[in-house]
């Protein structure tokens, strides 16, 4: 039960078109500002009969099944909500609909992010047509080639050496040693990070990104900022699409 309804596939304006041939990124104009927003709101919650004797079940079971979730009335992603309070005593029953309309106010936690933002992201994915992120470990974000600059970044392949040398590098057993001893415990396997695991993972692909001049890696320790050129939603979920600074 909710109170909006799902959207068909669309994208939010954005102020880049695309990339010119000259490998030149169009920057949108920079905007400072956090894409986490607390926003108070008056919403109209719809409740089943099954609520008639008991409200607040029903408010925070349609609030409830909000959370992570892109709404349009609020122009966002709720990540959390507080502060309910319900403005009648009533919910109010229109026609010959067995269901109530009851507003309340309610605090809720947003994640809106807009064209112009600076984002951080975890990277996923290497490919000579884009670069791949999470973003919170929940939010997916995309920088297509075409919004990579050419002038600082080139794609480098990796060789053959490199990705046999990265292969046989993770299949190789954690410990140093074994030993004859009954009474030693076995070496327990380190658990790897997020960075850990988004450098081996970028070395099973077919090359990386760096800084030219310089064979750095792009988010050579697995974060990589990025300025956001574009919001696209699908649905009830939403993805960003970056340019690399």
């Amino acid at each position: 039960m909710r109170t909006h309804k799902k959207s068909k596939s669309s994208k939010t304006p954005s102020h880049i078109d695309a990339a010119d041939t000259t490998g030149a990124v169009p920057y949108p104009e920079l905007v400072d500002a956090s894409s986490f927003v607390e926003s108070a709101v008056k919403l109209t919650v719809t409740l089943a009969p099954i609520y008639n004797r008991d409200f607040m079940t029903g408010v925070y079971e349609t609030l409830n099944s909000m959370l992570l979730h892109f709404v349009p009335q609020v122009r966002g992603v709720v990540l959390s909500y507080s502060k309910v309070k319900p403005l009648t005593d009533v919910a109010l029953v229109f026609n010959d609909s067995p269901y109530g309309q009851l507003d309340i106010d309610v605090s809720l936690l947003l994640w809106r992010p807009i064209s112009g933002m600076t984002l951080k992201g975890t990277i996923n994915v290497q490919s000579p047509d884009h670069i791949g992120m999470l973003l919170w470990d929940t939010f997916n974000a995309s920088i297509p080639a075409s919004f990579i600059p050419k002038s600082k970044y080139e794609w480098r392949p990796f060789s053959d050496e490199e990705i046999t040398a990265s292969t046989l590098q993770s299949k190789a057993p954690t410990s140093s040693g074994s030993s004859d001893d009954d009474d030693s415990e076995p070496e327990q396997p380190k658990t790897p990070t997020v960075p850990d695991i988004a450098l081996n993972e970028s070395k099973y692909g077919s090359g990386e990104w760096v800084l030219k001049g310089t064979s750095q890696s792009v988010g050579a320790n697995g974060d990589l900022e990025f300025m956001v050129v574009d919001v696209i939603r699908a649905n009830e979920v939403l993805s960003v699409t970056g340019a690399l600074l």
